[in-house]
């Protein structure tokens, strides 16, 4: 009996399908670059694009630091090599004679809608940021009153 991929395979034309034993290394992945001279993107969104990649470099740094919380840094990393690409790509798709059609469609223009999207990662960079830098604080605020309590709130020679 067939399988899955080979049902598909058929109905899309090709023959049978081929299902990689395993998924390329980490290292082997190709990472595209996010940067704000990429002629694609509007002069709007380039100002975005930097908070992303220095919100990306400080959470990765972080990453480096500590090794902790890799799901927070699987999201990281899926927003800046899959999620950030495929949104500029598929604003640059949209030929420039057409997109007036997104703004009939949505009452805003399709530079607003790539912002707005680019705004939405940045929120959520932020949102990680600071959960990362809660647990920081946490941790400083904890050794103080370990120290408070080990040492006392007065000066024993004072």
């Amino acid at each position: 009996m067939p399988g899955l991929m080979d049902v598909l395979a058929r109905w899309f034309g090709g023959g049978r399908a081929e299902v990689p034993d395993q998924l390329p290394a980490r290292s082997e992945a190709i990472q595209p670059a996010l940067s704000i001279d990429d002629p694609r993107l509007p002069t709007a969104s380039k100002s975005r694009i930097a908070r992303l990649i220095a919100l990306i470099s400080d959470l990765e740094a972080r990453r480096d630091e500590s090794g902790a919380l890799a799901s927070t840094h699987a999201e990281v990393r899926q927003m800046r090599d899959v999620h950030v690409p495929r949104l500029i790509a598929s604003y640059a798709e949209i030929p420039r004679e057409h997109r007036a059609e997104i703004f009939r469609s949505t009452g805003q223009s399709a530079s607003y809608n790539l912002n707005a999207g680019l705004d939405r990662m940045i929120a959520r960079l932020e949102q990680l940021s600071r959960s990362l830098a809660q647990d920081d604080i946490d941790g400083f605020a904890d050794n103080l009153r370990f120290i408070e309590q080990r040492y006392g709130r007065d000066d024993p020679l004072g």
